[in-house]
């Protein structure tokens, strides 16, 4: 079987979601919620892994740049035990965690460099950064399947 898998940009907001099935990743959508109701958010969340078959979540955790876990890292600690005890299905064997100290601004620099306007920035900067999260973790395996 292949590996379906669902990048996650996680916010306080939002959850930006991109796709691949192993090699490129593709900008999928943005949930928006309530601030920090991660529980309808997961709902949501569940419906696009369903229809897209996906079973390996790849999220981003954001470390500070000196490697110290900050208030970001505890919100996605928490999404995680939320989203385990909702769906008992998903655990540490299926849910990465991706050093993403870089993409939310890389997101921004690609947006900026390829002119799109600012409110598109706005739609589109969470998808993309999960875009990166997802390229980050496939580049990981592909590499290491190459070596």
């Amino acid at each position: 079987m292949m590996n379906k898998y669902l990048g996650i940009d996680l916010g306080s907001k939002t959850i930006g979601l991109a796709i691949s099935s192993g090699v490129v990743a593709s900008p999928l959508a943005t949930i928006r919620f309530e601030e920090f109701d991660f529980e309808s958010a997961i709902y949501e969340l569940d419906k696009y892994i369903k229809e897209n078959d996906v079973n390996i979540l790849v999220i981003g955790y954001p470390l500070n740049m000196n490697n110290s876990a900050g208030h970001r890292v505890e919100m996605v600690d928490y999404f995680i035990e939320v989203l385990t005890t909702i769906y008992p299905r998903w655990n540490e064997t299926n849910i990465i965690k991706v050093d993403e100290r870089l993409t939310t601004r890389m997101a921004k620099a690609i947006m900026i460099e390829a002119d799109i306007s600012r409110k598109k920035q706005k739609q589109s900067k969470d998808s993309l950064a999960a875009q990166l999260i997802l390229e980050t973790y496939l580049a990981q395996i592909n590499n290491k399947s190459l070596n």
